[in-house]
C-alpha cells in the first residue's frame, strides 16, 4: 500500500505540470474570448460563444462569493461551533496539564501547568487581606 505523503513524486511532478499548461491555456482561451470582437471570431468559424457580458460577469461573480464566504459564512460556521460560555470547555479540556500531582520543592519553580480557575478568581476577585 502506498504512503499518503505530501512529498513531491515523478508522477505529482508530471501531473503539476499538465495542470499547469492547462490552466494557462484555459486562460488565453478566456482572453481571447473576451478580447477579440465577435465579427472576427465569426469570420473564423467559430460562431457559438457565449454573450461578452459572461466575461465581465462571471469573475464578478465568483469574486463576490469569495468575499460573502470570508466575511460572512465562514465566521458564522466558526460561532456555530463554539461552545457557550457557561460550557465547561470554554474553561479545561482534556490536555489540561494539572499541578496538583506534582511535588514542587520549597523555593522551587513549578513546572509549566495550568492554573485552575477557581484559584484565578480567588486571585483577581476575593478580597487579598
Amino acid at each position: 500500500m502506498p504512503e499518503h505523503t505530501p512529498a513531491p513524486t515523478p508522477s505529482r511532478a508530471v501531473y503539476g505540470f499538465v495542470l499547469y499548461l492547462c490552466c494557462y491555456s484555459a486562460l488565453a482561451l478566456y482572453f481571447v474570448w473576451a478580447i477579440i470582437p465577435d465579427s472576427f471570431l465569426h469570420s473564423l468559424g467559430l460562431t457559438y460563444w457565449p454573450q461578452k457580458y459572461w466575461a465581465i460577469a462571471i469573475p464578478i461573480h465568483v469574486g463576490l462569493a469569495i468575499a460573502l464566504f470570508g466575511a460572512v459564512i465562514y465566521p458564522a460556521i466558526n460561532l456555530t461551533m463554539t461552545p457557550p460560555l457557561g460550557d465547561l470547555r470554554t474553561v479545561t479540556d482534556p490536555h489540561a496539564v494539572s499541578l496538583q500531582d506534582k511535588m514542587v520543592p520549597e523555593g522551587g519553580i513549578p513546572p509549566v501547568s495550568d492554573i485552575p480557575i477557581s484559584q484565578v478568581c480567588r486571585h483577581l476577585y476575593m478580597d487579598p487581606n
